[in-house]
């Protein structure tokens, strides 16, 4: 699919298409991550946790804010999953 100056139609839906894709990143603060979390209120967080007396920093992916506590998670690949 080429685009051409003389095809108002095609340039306008490609316009809207970066716009979208730019909201999607600016919001996510990630390049990579999927569309459908972003729209159900998903966030990746980075965070300092502490499991038996070792401190790390660690990604985690919550629904919402994260709130400085103890919280429950759940690993898959490198990244921790929480839910309240």
């Amino acid at each position: 699919m080429g685009i051409s100056y003389n095809e108002r139609e095609k340039l306008l839906g490609f316009a809207v298409f970066l716009l979208w894709m730019f909201a999607i990143t600016y919001k996510s603060g990630q390049i990579i991550m999927n569309p459908l979390l972003l729209m159900f209120n998903w966030r990746l967080h980075e965070a300092t946790i502490s499991i038996n007396g070792t401190t790390r920093v660690v990604r985690i992916l919550k629904q919402g804010l994260l709130i400085p506590g103890a919280q429950k998670a759940q690993t898959i690949q490198d990244f921790y999953i929480t839910r309240d």
